[in-house]
């Protein structure tokens, strides 16, 4: 703020940019990194962890005069004689419509004020000073040299276009923020605060729509050589743990792209039950990559499917887990063919914890992952960016393992990883539409309003902690089919 001496001795004040506000996504959530700038004042900075930032700059006064009429400008010299208060901007343009610079006085008192451009450093050539008080505005032409005059859209040619977007030209910020859609809002006033909330970038060029056409992985057009069969396979990751099984499809082409499924064993578990086939000598729902592999079978679609190891005792919480996922797939995709807009990630119980993590890690990276009783708790959450991905639950209403919900107030349990999800990817559906099974045959949630390409479903049965269920009259467990279908969309 700078005082503004009056030829009547009175007092107003020069107001500077002063921004500021906070940057959140649709859910309510601060989006941190985002960069805001002021474009045309040159002005620019990054949010914090709570989505805050602060656009701050300096004015130069208006100095005051002993005589001068409404407002003229000659010999470089502007002179505004104000009746009663008023807000003054000033702003100048080069000959092609760029602003220069813009200093605001908000609610400048009556009185004689005068601004000397030619003691600014205005640079060569014309320039346009657009001055405005209160609604009103009026353009001149100024030229170093030669002094200035008053212009229009007639009489500075032929600028007609530069005087229309002179005229046009509005203060505003664009704020910008990995996986958002840039968004620029007006600022009515710059000293102000400015809130945006930022849209997840949900063009459908991401992955190219539901039916887009398979992308290759580095690997495709190569022999088998790293991985040169199905089996187990160890890598440097993990903290020296990093044991994987590969099952490669039968007669495999080097250049056909696959869908890559990953299946995440549960506590106790392992990746050789995962493996294994289906009903194999365990027997238990684990085997078949969760049955995955037997629907594709049956679809006559072949794929790549994956198990990691987790640790001695069969769980995931170490630190590096993630790295570990991001390790393989790395190596599986510059060493097999495979489709990269079509990888899958699905897991139980533990398994499912380490899915739902992976679903808000690498969301970039996965098309869609479906969780069998899943948590928030008990593993390292990430950072949730919350760019959407498509995402697909079952939770049994009497679990009590990995409940449905665990803490309200702490936000955890099956219903807050599903919520998540929802508000992630947009949907319309809130937590009211969320329907439990009320009987003994089990409930289907698809949601509406969800971003195109990203759709959430949730599956609820009467039932404990498990990942098989039968419904009355059938002989077969419904998720692994709706799992499946769930996939097979993409």
């Amino acid at each position: 703020m700078l005082s503004l001496a009056l030829s009547l001795g009175a007092l107003a004040q020069a107001q500077s940019v002063n921004l500021t506000g906070k940057i959140t996504n649709q859910a309510g959530k601060a989006i941190a990194n985002a960069i805001v700038a002021l474009t045309p004042l040159g002005l620019k900075d990054t949010t914090g962890a709570d989505g805050s930032y602060m656009l701050v700059s300096g004015s130069t006064a208006i100095q005051p005069s002993q005589s001068a009429r409404s407002m003229d400008f000659r010999n470089g010299v502007l002179e505004i004689n104000l009746g009663q208060s008023a807000s003054v901007k000033v702003e100048v343009f080069d000959t092609k419509g760029a602003r220069l610079s813009s200093d605001v006085f908000q609610n400048t008192a009556s009185g004689i004020y005068r601004m000397d451009f030619a003691k600014r450093s205005m640079g060569t050539g014309i320039r346009l000073i657009k001055v405005t008080v209160n609604q009103s505005t009026t353009t001149f032409r100024y030229a170093p040299m030669t002094g200035s005059a008053r212009v229009g859209s007639s009489s500075f040619d032929p600028q007609g276009a530069v005087l229309a977007r002179v005229a046009a030209a509005t203060d505003s910020i664009k704020v910008t923020a990995s996986g958002y859609k840039p968004k620029t809002v007006v600022a009515t006033s710059l000293t102000s605060i400015i809130n945006v909330s930022l849209d997840t970038n949900l063009s459908t060029d991401r992955w190219g729509g539901l039916n887009n056409a398979p992308i290759k992985s580095a690997g495709c057009g190569k022999a088998l050589g790293v991985i040169s069969k199905s089996g187990t396979y160890h890598i440097s990751s993990a903290g020296g743990r990093g044991d994987y099984i590969v099952d490669v499809p039968t007669n495999y082409d080097k250049d056909k792209p696959y869908r890559l499924i990953f299946g995440n064993h549960c506590m106790g578990g392992s990746a050789a039950r995962v493996a294994e086939a289906e009903k194999g000598t365990a027997g238990d729902d684990l085997s078949g990559f969760y049955s995955i592999k037997t629907m594709m079978a049956k679809d006559n679609i072949p794929g790549i499917y994956v198990a990691l190891q987790g640790n001695g005792n069969g769980t995931w919480n170490l630190p590096d887990d993630s790295k570990f996922w991001n390790d393989v797939l790395t190596l599986v995709e510059n060493n097999m063919c495979v489709d990269t807009t079509r990888v899958f990630v699905t897991g139980f119980s533990f398994g499912a914890m380490f899915s739902y993590v992976l679903s808000n890690t690498y969301p970039e990276k996965i098309r869609a992952v479906a969780t069998y009783a899943p948590a928030n708790y008990n593993m390292t959450q990430p950072t949730n960016r919350h760019i959407p991905i498509a995402y697909f639950q079952t939770t049994g209403t009497n679990d009590g393992t990995c409940p449905w919900v665990n803490n309200d107030g702490q936000k955890t349990g099956g219903k807050y990883c599903l919520l998540q999800h929802m508000q992630d990817n947009g949907c319309t559906s809130t937590a009211s539409d969320i329907k439990l099974a009320t009987s003994s045959t089990h409930v289907v949630n698809e949601f509406k309003g969800c971003k195109e390409g990203y759709p959430v479903k949730f599956s609820s049965f009467q039932g404990g902690h498990q990942a098989v269920h039968t419904d009355p009259g059938t002989n077969f467990s419904w998720i692994e089919k709706e799992a499946w279908s769930f996939f097979k969309q993409f």
